[in-house]
């Protein structure tokens, strides 16, 4: 089981998809709405002045440490640790971190540190990012490793479910009209 999941984070991190030294795009959105709330569970629509929408489903802990998940209406997916007391600088850098649910086994993902965040961007289709989500929907506590496995923050996953079902619905609406109809294309 352990060698499947860091089998299975090998491809999640494989998707990683690098944008260079400019800021993350969805760290600038122009205008954004709440459309639901759970807990410590927040899911916003956020509006970019390239026309681009995003879903972020957020959640904090004790500490002032947010766990996102964005999906973008381009595609592509980005799972997102933030800190105010972070400063990676504007410029992304390579960044291994370890995220583990439930103490159900590790996964050790490839991403990127930037600003206040180490994140991993990804472009699906993605098996990893399904299970990923499926993972996190159902777990309790999520942790937050550096590399060395050391832990950083936990989370609470209270209300995960009820948010991630609500996050595909905004996915819906924000894809109306940026995904075309013809299942050839």
């Amino acid at each position: 089981m352990l060698y499947a999941k860091k089998s299975a984070a090998a491809i999640l991190s494989s998707f990683l998809f690098f944008s260079g030294a400019s800021a993350s795009p969805w760290d600038n959105w122009t205008s954004y709405d709440t459309i639901y709330q759970h807990g410590y569970w927040v899911l916003d629509i956020n509006n970019y002045s390239d026309g681009t929408i995003s879903c972020e489903s957020r959640t904090t802990n004790s500490n002032d440490y947010w766990f996102k998940m964005l999906t973008i209406s381009t595609g592509d997916y980005v799972i997102q640790f933030e800190n105010s007391g972070w400063d990676f600088g504007d410029v992304e850098q390579p960044q291994d971190f370890i995220v583990e649910i439930d103490r159900r086994g590790p996964w050790n993902i490839s991403g990127y540190k930037q600003g206040k965040a180490i994140f991993i961007k990804v472009t699906p289709p993605s098996d990893s990012l399904s299970r990923f989500f499926t993972e996190v929907a159902r777990g309790i506590t999520l942790y937050l490793r550096n590399d060395r496995g050391i832990e950083i923050a936990r989370f609470s996953l209270r209300g995960t479910s009820a948010t991630l079902n609500q996050h595909r619905a905004c996915e819906r609406r924000i894809f109306t009209g940026f995904r075309s109809n013809d299942p050839f294309t």
